[in-house]
């Protein structure tokens, strides 16, 4: 699913087998020495992904660390990101020069938690939900979900600002598979502060999977 989200010159990578954690790299191991198990099945889960990906792009045993943010350190000319959820792992890169920044999520095809709809959704995003089905409501507010977290993802490398949910709005256009998503926050370069990225979404029975590329003409 997740090569259906980009186009052509990103390569994407994607994992639903258990990974031991002795395939990761010694400076990778260092990163979740203290980690409990489960979190050091789903590091390395997460860091074959990425390399195999990164292969992809001609890139070989390149130990993919943790910064202080606790986002993964690329290689220097690549632009990348992680997902995971369930024991499913998803992986994009690219080189940098085409793209500016990208961001992929991955989450369970299950309605979002009606308690965490005020905390997600802008006022905006909550009525334009009040008029779409309600037997499918609660998995489209999911699916925004979905897409807010891929636009922090590759919004946050290139302007160091996090962003809450409230300050990211979505529209989806479902016929189309495709979302289209506007920030707002005071703290945000001037030409980040209210622009539109535009991305695409793909389903199956089991997960949401939502990407989003950012083609440049936004100086960081």
């Amino acid at each position: 699913m997740v090569e259906t989200l980009f186009p052509p010159g990103i390569e994407t990578c994607s994992l639903e087998v258990e990974v031991d954690p002795g395939s990761l790299y010694p400076e990778e191991e260092r990163c979740v020495r203290n980690a409990v198990a489960a979190r050091r099945r789903e590091f390395a889960q997460g860091r074959l992904c990425a390399r195999q990906a990164l292969a992809r792009l001609g890139i070989l045993n390149f130990p993919l660390l943790v910064g202080k943010d606790r986002a993964p350190i690329w290689p220097e000319d690549v632009i990348g990101s992680l997902s995971h959820c369930g024991g499913y792992c998803a992986a994009a890169v690219a080189r940098k020069g085409a793209f500016l920044g990208l961001g992929i999520d991955v989450e369970t095809a299950q309605p979002l938690d009606p308690e965490l709809l005020a905390l997600i959704c802008t006022d905006s995003e909550t009525a334009w939900l009040t008029e779409s089905p309600a037997e499918t409501r609660g998995e489209t507010a999911k699916l925004v979900f979905s897409a807010k977290e891929s636009v922090f993802k590759c919004a946050y490398p290139l302007t160091g600002v996090f962003l809450d949910f409230r300050d990211c709005e979505i529209r989806v256009d479902e016929a189309l598979g495709t979302f289209a998503a506007t920030l707002r926050h005071s703290l945000l370069p001037r030409p980040w502060n209210g622009c539109k990225l535009s991305g695409r979404f793909a389903r199956d029975q089991q997960f949401f999977y939502t990407g989003i590329v950012h083609p440049g003409g936004i100086a960081a």
